[in-house]
């Protein structure tokens, strides 16, 4: 039998973490930086606030909102609030946990959960996380901070907003989308029900009039 020489490719792919500028895979999130600068400016929060930071991010790259992931970019963002004592590469999923449960709609009202969905912010959470943004910035990815054409419009829908429907807009903005690209770069077995929503832009959070 005659083994052929598979040619090995070195470099990004089209449409990876290296091009998007921001994280695009769960493992992408040990590369985010810790925002040790704005130690000061994090205290000014309490660990919800800080955390509905973290679920606004991954919500936005399109990165599922489980506990786990939560866990890592809290403790990445943020190691002197969310990582273990004395062990500051690894995440403090207890205290994560246990702020998740206190941004429930019973205490805080800042996000819903569910073990196999994630965790969505409310309406409420989605201001606070706007505030916090303010403050302490857009976070830094390998030393880079997230592209500008990767950053939420944090000024809100106008009351008297056009709702008229741009095809044109719509699909530049699909073509956006991290589903778009797995399909584009042949690799749709690892997309996941959560890229579907992010590419129709809807979530347990999305309001009904908007579903």
């Amino acid at each position: 039998m005659k083994l052929e020489e598979k040619k090995v490719e070195y470099g990004p792919r089209q449409g990876t973490t290296a091009e998007s500028g921001h994280p695009t895979s769960e493992r992408d999130l040990l590369k985010v930086d810790p925002k040790v600068q704005n130690v000061q400016r994090n205290s000014q929060f309490s660990l919800a606030h800080l955390t509905t930071y973290s679920v606004h991010w991954l919500t936005f790259w399109e990165i599922p909102t489980t506990y786990e992931n939560i866990s890592v970019l809290n403790a990445r963002l943020f190691p002197s609030e969310f990582a273990l004592a004395g062990f500051p590469e690894f995440p403090d999923t207890t205290r994560t946990l246990r702020t998740l449960l206190q941004m429930r709609p019973k205490y805080r009202g800042f996000a819903t959960s569910d073990p196999r969905k994630g965790v969505f912010l409310t309406e409420k959470g989605r201001d606070i996380a706007v505030k916090v943004v303010a403050v302490l910035g857009v976070p830094t990815f390998e030393g880079k901070a997230v592209e500008q054409n990767v950053l939420p419009d944090y000024r809100g829908m106008s009351k008297d907003r056009q709702h008229t429907r741009n095809p044109a807009q719509i699909i530049a903005d699909a073509k956006e989308k991290l589903l778009y690209r797995r399909f584009k770069e042949g690799r749709f077995e690892d997309t996941d029900i959560v890229h579907f929503l992010g590419l129709v832009s809807l979530y347990d959070h999305t309001p009904a009039y908007r579903q």
